[in-house]
């Protein structure tokens, strides 16, 4: 709040908005009013999962067994927002986050326990295709540099997560997990919850 408070635009933007000054009330409405904006849905694997067998591609869906199976996303990236909200270490701080103390220790921050440096809470993979860069950090640029660190078993420090491990992906497999990412994103909705019409 006090970095917002410092801020000319946003003091001018809340007072506009709520008619009086930053505090925890604005701030918590204002974010609460902006996550409302964020609607997902009908993306091709909701399609698929409603019986449309033409939704997804004949790569998404060997993407989809191999993040069910083999690869084991699923978990960590599970339900329908493909989340456990849970914490895990896949490693991607492990430069950094190897103490309680460090610049960017994760959930250690909050719970003050070495185990949980380096643990990060698993995001929602729901229109995962336009979110990049990835990772807290914004370490990966792309989707196939994701499945390429998860394939290479994440990043190795003392508290990793035991479902990481090396994979041995094919390079047709790692694009077929892709694809199946790409499945994930939805058409955009319009205010109301229908599907906007797109043009071909």
């Amino acid at each position: 709040m006090r970095r917002l408070q410092h801020d000319r635009s946003y003091r001018a933007a809340f007072a506009r908005a709520f008619g009086g000054g930053i505090d925890a009330s604005t701030v918590s409405r204002a974010l609460a009013s902006y996550v409302r904006t964020l609607r997902s849905g009908n993306a091709p694997i909701d399609r698929w999962r409603n019986g449309d067998m033409a939704a997804l591609s004949p790569s998404a869906r060997r993407g989809l067994s191999l993040f069910i199976g083999p690869a084991n996303c699923v978990s960590c990236h599970v339900g329908a927002n493909f989340t456990d909200e849970q914490f895990h270490n896949t490693g991607i701080a492990a430069r950094t986050a190897r103490s309680v103390e460090a610049e960017d220790p994760g959930r250690a921050r909050v719970t003050g326990q070495v185990q949980d440096a380096g643990a990060f809470k698993t995001p929602t993979l729901r229109d995962v295709s336009r979110t990049a860069p990835y990772m807290h950090d914004g370490s990966l640029a792309t989707l196939e540099g994701v499945v390429a660190f998860y394939d290479g078993g994440g990043g190795a420090n003392p508290n990793l997560d035991a479902d990481i491990r090396p994979l041995h992906l094919t390079l047709e497999q790692r694009r077929d997990l892709v694809s199946f990412l790409d499945a994930l994103s939805a058409t955009p909705l319009r205010p109301g919850g229908r599907a906007a019409k797109t043009k071909a």
